[in-house]
C-alpha cells in the first residue's frame, strides 16, 4: 500500500470510529488519557517536586 493510501485509510478509520462514539465513551477515553499522563508525570517527579505540587494543589483549594 502506498504511504498516501495508508494515510487516507488511517484518516477514514479515525473518522469512522470517532463519529460513532457516545459522550460517555469520550469521557471515559479522556479520563483514561488524563490518568495515564498524571501517572507518567508523577513517575518522573522527585519527592521534592511531588511535595511542592501537593502543596500548590491543596493550597489553592483551601
Amino acid at each position: 500500500m502506498a504511504p498516501d493510501q495508508e494515510q487516507e485509510l488511517h484518516e477514514a478509520l479515525v473518522n469512522h470510529i470517532t463519529s460513532n462514539l457516545t459522550f460517555a465513551e469520550l469521557i471515559d477515553i479522556i479520563s483514561t488519557l488524563v490518568n495515564e499522563e498524571v501517572d507518567r508525570k508523577l513517575d518522573n517527579m522527585t519527592d521534592e517536586e511531588k511535595l511542592q505540587s501537593y502543596n500548590e494543589v491543596f493550597e489553592k483549594q483551601v
